[in-house]
């Protein structure tokens, strides 16, 4: 072995990981709380009512999981009361079920599914039910993921039936 070869490996491994740190810093920045990163708190009012944001559909929720696969821990998501909706990118899945008979749901529940190749997706979360036109909320409600398969999965009831649902998820 080579004197100094130890300490050139080390040099590498410190810029690969400042790549990645640089790469997941421009993602954030990119996306903002509105867009998935960190958590938001915020007024979730419609666009159409002068809000932010409005639900987040494919190719927003493909952006949050290019967050989880570059190391972020905390993110946000926003749901319509209705809808499914499943995403898998870069090695994650999301997956959210609504709770609505209509549409699949058991008339009960929100479902949000996390996983990743690795099979360590625990995360805890915030939800909470918003009113579209004003963006009040109701029903917060601290929740823990379980185990679900290879998948964690959180429950949250359905009380308000508000238009949206509002997660910040820290993974654990």
């Amino acid at each position: 072995m080579r004197i100094g070869a130890g300490n050139q490996e080390r040099e590498v491994e410190k810029k690969e990981i400042g790549r990645r740190n640089d790469k997941l810093e421009k993602m954030r920045k990119e996306l903002g709380e509105i867009g998935g990163s960190g958590h938001f708190w915020g007024n979730d009012k419609m666009i159409s009512f002068a809000g932010v944001r409005d639900e987040m559909r494919g190719k927003e929720l493909k952006k949050v999981i290019g967050l989880l696969a570059a190391g972020e821990k905390k993110i946000n998501l926003k749901f319509w009361w209705s809808q499914n909706s499943e995403v898998a990118e870069a090695g994650w899945t999301i997956k959210f079920k609504t709770a609505f008979e209509d549409y699949g749901g058991d008339g009960l529940y929100f479902y949000l599914w996390i996983s990743n190749k690795e099979g360590d997706a625990k995360f805890k979360a915030t939800a909470q039910e918003i009113v579209g036109s004003t963006g009040e909320e109701k029903n917060r409600r601290e929740l823990q993921s379980e185990k679900d398969g290879t998948r964690q999965r959180i429950k949250y009831e359905n009380v308000a039936g508000y238009a949206f649902v509002r997660f910040n998820i820290t993974i654990l």
